[in-house]
């Protein structure tokens, strides 16, 4: 008996399985500069890692009840929203001998819609109802996307790292409690 040949593949790549898409430079360079971590996973998609998003993965931000841990990612979520619609990214600083000249539009400074400026009171709200120790937790975490272990330096008078983190993440956890009804996200009632 003879062996029958194997049917020889073409060396040409075979275009009936798509390509996967993976992140663009510029969407990784971003996620670099605002503290993300970008991982492939074993089926060789790319996740980017957001701090936020894995304290509520890991049940980080209530760890005995996974509702009250989802409605207080979404009132981060809800955070975010707000500070992107307050656009606060775009301030930039204006030359003195500039402001006093007249020009088309909004000052330097002053928001392009009333969208914004609401937004931006509403922040001030916030602020104000998350209290002086919590608020840069607060933005620090949710917004700007840092670690627990990054905010360790607003709890100065705790030297113990791990304790540090504790009373971080309890800050976080009241402040977002706190916020939930001014950004419309409450647990309702049972």
């Amino acid at each position: 008996m003879t062996a029958k040949p194997k049917p020889r593949r073409s060396k040409a790549k075979d275009h009936s399985e798509p390509e996967r898409l993976d992140a663009t430079p510029e969407r990784l360079a971003h996620a670099r500069e605002s503290g993300q971590a970008a991982e492939r996973g074993a089926d060789r998609l790319r996740r980017l890692l957001d701090p936020f998003d894995v304290m509520r993965s890991t049940r980080a931000l209530a760890p005995h009840d996974q509702r009250l841990n989802d409605i207080r990612w979404l009132i981060g979520e809800a955070l975010r929203r707000l500070h992107r619609r307050a656009q606060l990214d775009s301030l930039r600083a204006v030359a003195p001998d500039v402001v006093g000249r007249a020009a088309p539009g909004p000052r330097a400074g002053l928001p392009q819609s009333e969208i914004a400026l609401h937004a931006r009171d509403k922040l001030r709200c916030a602020a104000e109802r998350a209290g002086e120790a919590a608020w840069p937790i607060v933005t620090r975490i949710v917004i700007e996307g840092a670690r627990v272990s990054d905010c360790r330096v607003y709890v100065p008078e705790i030297v113990t790292p791990w304790r540090a983190d504790a009373v971080v993440a309890d800050r976080l956890r009241v402040a977002l409690d706190r916020l939930g009804d001014l950004l419309g996200v409450t647990a309702g009632r049972r």
